[in-house]
């Protein structure tokens, strides 16, 4: 059985490593284009407009930054690009497990895998497994190996105006709190993403033509046509009823800020001076409700009924 699962899982990574793997390290190198062409950009317009003594200058007064501001500096770096990495994770996820299902149906590839002794269970599942741990964990590595080349280069960027990158980088950023931060920023989204994660599944599993349509427009017609009902019977007027659904949203999208409900909207916001520890700890702070297992219970139902689906739906 887990030689099995593990096979699969190894198999849904070749299948899509242009969404695991290429898609992540295509970000780093965006990343690194524009923080080293934003350094010679810099430089080149200093010498044209003869501020090269004012530029330098400034490059060196960093060194006199209390190091409380540089670390709270490289905290927010951090947490900014690993946003930018668990943003772009979701979206990858929802098209990923949106196809998961229709997509071996899509190119007939189903007979092939169910003449093999591999139950239905074991094939869902194992795409659920890829959506909660490989692909967050390969987008870790993929963060980690950029905040470091990026250290590196800012050494050598700050070596060359003769400043001490010790002092200024690799003292104050502190790689063990940027991998923390990430790693809970994944297992937050994954929490909060898994009844979202159950339902994709199950769309993938039910719709016979255009699963996105049915994952988007399914829901939306339910909830509007249900909020119109109430209103013409006069029960209430207002949107509270969408505030568990967009609850779970905000948490998977933006782990890092604190999604909460004020005057029946939705904000997104991160608290300006927070630092790594604080909002892990709010992270880990909002994972403890009983909205969680509600979630799981609801993705669990889900992804029971794309199984059972797939035991009798060969083809779209």
């Amino acid at each position: 059985m887990i030689k099995t699962m593990k096979a699969l899982i190894i198999r849904e990574y070749w299948e899509h490593r242009g969404a695991f793997i290429k898609a992540p390290i295509i970000i780093g190198i965006v990343l690194l284009v524009l923080s080293v062409g934003g350094y010679i950009t810099g430089l080149v317009l200093a010498n044209k407009s003869g501020a090269n003594d004012f530029a330098n200058k400034l490059i060196h007064e960093s060194s006199n930054l209390d190091p409380d501001d540089i670390a709270m500096f490289w905290d927010m770096q951090m947490m900014s690009i690993s946003s930018l990495y668990l943003s772009v994770l979701f979206f990858v996820m929802f098209f990923f497990l949106l196809g998961s299902l229709f997509d071996d149906r899509k190119d007939q590839s189903i007979l092939f895998w169910k003449s093999l002794p591999i139950s239905d269970a074991t094939t869902v599942i194992s795409k659920l497994l890829t959506a909660m741990f490989l692909a967050p964990l390969i987008y870790v590595g993929v963060f980690l190996a950029l905040t470091i080349t990026l250290m590196v280069i800012f050494s050598i960027i700050l070596l060359f105006h003769g400043l001490n990158p010790i002092q200024l980088i690799w003292g104050p950023a502190s790689l063990f709190s940027g991998a923390k931060v990430i790693l809970v920023g994944t297992l937050v989204q994954m929490l909060w993403a898994l009844p979202l994660y159950g339902w994709l599944i199950f769309s993938s599993s039910i719709s016979k033509r255009r699963p996105f349509l049915f994952a988007v427009f399914v829901p939306a017609i339910i909830a509007f046509s249900w909020y119109w009902i109430n209103i013409l019977t006069f029960k209430f007027t207002n949107w509270s009823m969408f505030k568990e659904p967009l609850k779970y949203l905000g948490h998977a999208l933006v782990p890092y800020g604190s999604g909460s409900m004020s005057n029946n909207s939705f904000q997104f916001n991160i608290e300006d001076g927070s630092t790594i520890s604080n909002t892990v700890g709010n992270m880990l702070n909002s994972i403890a409700s009983i909205e969680i297992l509600y979630g799981a219970l609801f993705s669990a139902v889900f992804v029971s009924l794309a199984i059972w689906l797939r035991r009798f739906r060969n083809t779209t």
